[in-house]
């Protein structure tokens, strides 16, 4: 029998193409978390390959120097000693967009040129990081950016939000109507800097075994690109999204690969948060072929 993995994703629509049928497969336990979850969990061993997101791969491939010269906000554990090649991307897929992806979005109560207090999504760091890149380049803000449970002063915390980031299923189906404006924010990312945007991928730990890993989640990508139109019907029930929106959302605007020119958009994302301090500097791309992600496999007890 071969050995139990444990796979680590969130409970959002656009994932489902990713994990189609991976609940019945034989030796395979499926975790469903908060993306802002997972980097931990597979940074203490709870999860062997898990859908992180992109801001927080950063930080499981940078050295420990490098995560604290960053003012990131990710939760230090005694993993943040090990080498950053114990992690490595799966060439399998990703959840991105190229262009206008709907899930992520930034509701707007003051004039752009006014904000002053923007409230973030607790569930997605990725996202956050994102906004706060894209909002000084295109409106030469730079707001204060806070978590809905964030320690503020009883007057500031009393105030409503100049803005309110959402992501996930509740932004797809969200109204907000007193937002003077909404910005879709990998609209605004393709606008800036002309390349997909990447929210999260398959990350796994250099000693799990991987090539096991890459044929379970190449199946299950399969399956559920190929069920996406049950999928948007499904949605169409349970999440009330009108059908042609749900089909419009799962066929073209989550784009599921991770080729290239993702990559390419992944690390210029990686460039503009460290220099936002985001993100630590380190840290490249590392696949299982790398010479320098090499483990030694794990074996059953």
């Amino acid at each position: 029998m071969p050995e139990e993995v444990t796979i680590g994703a969130v409970p959002y629509l656009n994932t489902r193409p990713l994990v189609s049928g991976l609940e019945s497969e034989r030796g395979v336990r499926v975790l469903l978390k908060a993306p802002s979850d997972l980097g931990p969990l597979l940074r203490r061993g709870a999860v062997d390959v898990a859908l992180v997101p992109s801001i927080e791969y950063f930080r499981l491939a940078a050295d420990a120097p490098e995560r604290a010269r960053s003012r990131y906000g990710g939760v230090a554990d005694s993993t943040d000693q090990a080498p950053p090649s114990r992690f490595v991307a799966l060439p399998v897929a990703a959840i991105g967009s190229r262009g206008a992806v709907g899930s992520v979005r930034l509701f707007g109560y003051a004039e752009p040129e006014q904000l002053r207090r923007v409230l973030l999504d607790p569930a997605s760091r990725t996202s956050n990081a994102l906004v706060r890149i894209l909002l000084p380049r295109r409106f030469n803000v730079q707001p204060h950016f806070v978590l809905p449970d964030a320690a503020e002063s009883p007057a500031v915390a009393g105030r409503p939000p100049d803005a309110e980031l959402l992501i996930g299923d509740r932004a797809l189906v969200a109204e907000r109507p007193g937002a003077k404006w909404v910005l879709d924010l990998g609209e605004e990312w393709d606008d800036l800097v002309h390349l997909p945007f990447v929210y999260a991928f398959w990350v796994a730990r250099a000693d799990a075994p991987l090539e096991r890993l890459i044929e379970i989640l190449t199946s299950a990508r399969d399956r559920g690109l190929a069920a996406r139109e049950a999928m948007a019907e499904e949605a169409h029930r349970t999440l009330g999204l009108p059908l042609a929106s749900a089909r419009r959302y799962l066929l073209k605007q989550v784009r599921y690969e991770f080729g290239r020119k993702e990559q390419d958009g992944l690390r210029a994302f990686h460039r503009m948060a460290a220099e936002e301090g985001l993100a630590p500097e380190g840290g490249r791309l590392r696949f299982p072929r790398d010479r320098d992600s090499a483990r030694p496999r794990r074996t059953a007890t």
